[in-house]
């Protein structure tokens, strides 16, 4: 699947925001199973998108999208970035990324932290793609033509 990321009125955005691609995190299946069984209600799907971010050796989501959904930690982990050392939840969850029609993709261990925000274009970031999940895709990131290639 290719991304253009080029607006008439804002030039070329892939450089001003990243390559973006459109990401859906939803409970874990095995949690969905148990609320179908006791026929309660099943949390939808949080929506935004998902920056590449080939500096990130795991996927992290965030922390307000967990908190929506209802799910806990299962385990926490120390990680490092810019802003210094810390100790992160760690969560089970799905993934579908609707862009590449990949749906229903478990994910066993995401870090949990504070990183949603909303970019010049108004797109809410809320999930940054590691090489965790980077390492099943081919990525072509195109800076002269303002695209991306994403294959899986």
């Amino acid at each position: 699947f290719s991304f253009y990321h080029w607006t008439k009125e804002q030039g070329y955005t892939l450089t001003a925001g990243g390559p973006l691609v459109s990401v859906e995190v939803s409970i874990p299946a095995a949690l969905k199973e148990h609320l179908a069984e006791k026929s309660l209600p099943i949390p939808p799907p949080q929506s935004g998108f998902a920056l590449i971010d080939t500096g990130a050796s795991s996927t992290a989501v965030d922390q307000s999208v967990f908190d929506a959904l209802g799910v806990p930690p299962i385990d926490k982990i120390k990680t490092s970035t810019p802003h210094g050392e810390a100790e992160s939840p760690i969560y089970p969850a799905t993934v579908a990324f609707p862009g590449l029609a990949l749906t229903e993709m478990p994910m066993e261990r995401i870090i949990g932290c504070n990183l949603k925000w909303t970019n010049s274009e108004g797109k809410e970031v809320i999930m940054l793609l590691g090489r965790d999940l980077l390492q099943y895709f081919l990525l072509v990131y195109n800076g002269k033509s303002a695209d991306i290639f994403l294959a899986y």
